[in-house]
Parts: structure tokens; sequence; C-alpha cells
């Protein structure tokens, strides 16, 4: 039921590789890994699906974003491929255009060329193919956010005009809403990622994002609180739905 379904989870990682800690401010390091990191969304997005995910943290590379900063409207707050500003507006990392060249060479399309394949084998067997983009975010804006408003949703869904289906946005708000569950569409956080090769090209792949407030299965800190199970079962299910839309 899930075969033409990619799930796609980049920014759950922790880890950071040895050569690269120096390059950080570490007294604000672990903060930043506390409030940016997608914390266990690997796990709330396991299903039956193949799932592509970044073997890195984000404060090493940001697969979300475009591969050239001129593209990129967060590379204007330091927050591109290669982050050098912190959730907080402040520098934390020191530029090296060498060090961004390895990253992208090493992480960023490496990553994005699995994802590619990945796609194009379910384009192949199937004719269409569904990415899900799995997020967390931050029950309060992070300073570095574009949305600022206070009040947020317990899931927000990112769209594509070319590549999400309105009606797959109807039924996932109305599945979440019989689950007590409030809903935003591209708010606090719009878009959903499609590889380069197909964005705004082929609309046999679909996209759409799935951003969960971390209130909803964190404790304080990083801790998984009791709620954990029950979101992770809606989660499933919700993907389950979607991909019924795409059979």
């Amino acid at each position: 039921m899930l075969e033409n379904v990619v799930i796609h989870v980049p920014h759950a990682s922790l880890y950071i590789p040895e050569a690269y800690i120096p390059d950080y401010d570490l007294e604000v390091f672990s903060h930043e890994m506390l409030v940016m990191t997608d914390w266990y969304c690997n796990e709330l997005f396991a299903c039956e699906a193949e799932m592509v995910d970044l073997k890195v943290s984000r404060l090493v590379c940001d697969v979300e974003r475009f591969r050239d900063d001129k593209d990129e409207t967060m590379s204007q707050r330091g927050m591109g491929v290669y982050y050098t500003h912190s959730s907080r507006n402040m520098p934390f990392r020191k530029f090296s255009n060498s060090k961004r060249e390895e990253v992208i060479k090493n992480y960023y399309d490496p990553h994005h060329s699995k994802l590619e394949a990945t796609v194009e084998k379910r384009l192949a067997k199937y004719g269409q193919c569904l990415i899900i983009d799995g997020h967390s975010f931050y029950p309060e804006p992070l300073p570095y956010e574009l949305d600022q408003q206070p009040d947020r949703p317990d899931i927000c869904i990112g769209t594509d005009d070319y590549h999400t289906p309105p009606e797959m946005v109807e039924k996932m708000a109305n599945y979440l809403n019989a689950h007590n569950l409030s809903v935003g569409i591209d708010t606090p956080f719009v878009g959903a990622l499609v590889p380069i090769r197909y964005y705004q090209q082929d609309a046999r792949v679909k996209s759409v994002m799935i951003e969960i407030n971390r209130s909803l299965y964190l404790a304080s800190g990083c801790e998984k609180s009791e709620c954990f199970q029950k979101v992770q079962s809606i989660i499933k299910g919700l993907i389950e739905i979607m991909g019924k839309e795409m059979d």
C-alpha cells in the first residue's frame, strides 16, 4: 500500500563528524542541537514506506535548503546549506568555503542523489510517487524563523502549488482534526521538498510536508513524553491515508 511513498527525514540526526566540531562555538552548540534537531522524527515517521534520512546533523549540512545560496532565502540569515549562524541569529560557526564545498560533496549531493533515485524507481514502477517530508517544530517561534506568530498549531501541513494535491491536504486535515489536533496549512512553515530534477516539472511527483509540534511528544528538553506512542500511531495512520490516495 505504501510502495509508491517515500519518507524524507532530513533533520533528525545528531551526528557531527569530529573534524568539524572545532568550527563551532561550543558555548551555544548544545542549545542549537536541542532546538534545531527534529528529535525522533525518524521514529515518528517510520512505516512500511522507504525512508531517506540524512546521517549527519543539519548543523553540518542542511539538505532541505537550495544548493546555491543565491536561491535560498535562509542563506540571508546564515542558515543556508552551511550554517554559520545560530537559531538566535548569532554567529556560531567559522565560515570556510572549502569546508562548505566539502560538506556539499560528502553529504548534500549524495543525499539528493539517493532521494532522486528512490523517487525515480517509484515513477518507473508505479507511474507516480508521493514524498512525505517529515519534521518537527519548536512550540514557540525561534528568533531565526520567518513566522513569528505565537499561536502555533499542533500539526503544520506544508504544500507546493504544483506538487501537492489540495484534496489530499483536505483529507489530512480532516483526519488530524478528528484526532483533536489543530492544523495549520503552510503555517508556521511553508513548502514541500521535491528533487530539483522534478521540481515544477513533473506532476507525477507529489509532495507534502508534515511538521509536528514538539509539545505533542516531548517532555522537558528532548525526552519522549508519555504521549509519544500515541502521536506515532496517529502519524502512521495519516501516512496510510495518504498512501491510499496514491493507489
